[in-house]
């Protein structure tokens, strides 16, 4: 360390005698480097003041905006939006997230946009402009996503391999945070089904043969309107007559 500087203790973890733990990560790491769990980041000073200016942040309601791509496995998986440090340890993972716990995060969200592969024609993505808001001091929001492999083939006969998805939701109150963590999750699966499109131009036939279908359709029409009014001129005619008698 520098002369007149803190040195923050690393709690055992130490890697050599006078080393310095001045903040949570470094914290952290000394434990992964020695193989250890952090079991109670509250219990580390250095967690527990970086976890009150984390508290005043979000008690400041303190949001963001997230854009970009992201490259995934063509099997299951998930990716999720939660409060805390990724770490390489999936024990200090957890952990990282446990300064969140007795606060209130609240997870409320707005997906703008969220597509998997490349754009094309008439493609509907279910949870652009999804909107969720939550009034609970924390909850879970998980997004069940069912990715369909999918071909367009365009007329000039290029074909594109892309994806379109189906989703379902749920939502989950955190009681303690004893049944899970606060976060928006997708769960991603893919299905075994591909789905072909293409486009067509229509041969004259086929638009000769719409054209002779309309036609007739507006004769077919007109031939039952001018029945109705001469049928109604008839009734009409006799009762004159009757009245005449």
């Amino acid at each position: 360390k520098k002369e007149g500087e803190e040195c923050g203790s690393c709690y055992g973890a130490e890697e050599h005698p006078g080393d310095c733990c001045n903040t949570c990560d470094e914290v952290r790491d000394a434990y992964r480097k020695k193989g250890w769990a952090m079991l109670d980041s509250n219990a580390v000073a250095q967690c527990k003041e970086e976890g009150k200016m984390t508290t005043e942040q979000v008690g400041n309601a303190e949001g963001c905006t997230i854009h970009g791509t992201l490259g995934v496995n063509k099997v299951a998986g998930n990716f999720h939006f939660a409060p805390g440090k990724g770490l390489n340890s999936v024990q200090i993972s957890l952990q990282g997230l446990i300064t969140f716990q007795r606060t209130d995060y609240n997870v409320s969200h707005i997906i703008n946009h969220l597509s998997f592969g490349k754009v094309y024609p008439g493609r509907h993505n279910p949870l652009d402009l999804a909107t969720a808001f939550n009034s609970d001091r924390a909850a879970m929001y998980q997004y069940f996503i069912k990715v369909v492999p999918t071909k367009y083939h365009y007329l000039n006969k290029t074909v594109i391999d892309t994806y379109q998805f189906s989703t379902t939701e749920n939502y989950r109150k955190l009681d303690g945070f004893q049944r899970g963590l606060p976060g928006v999750f997708f769960f991603y699966d893919l299905s075994p089904i591909m789905v072909t499109f293409k486009e067509q131009r229509s041969s004259f036939l086929h638009f000769l043969t719409g054209v002779c279908a309309i036609v007739g359709g507006i004769f077919t029409v007109a031939g039952l309107i001018d029945s109705t009014v001469y049928e109604g001129q008839k009734i009409a005619a006799k009762m004159r007559i009757g009245k005449q008698i």
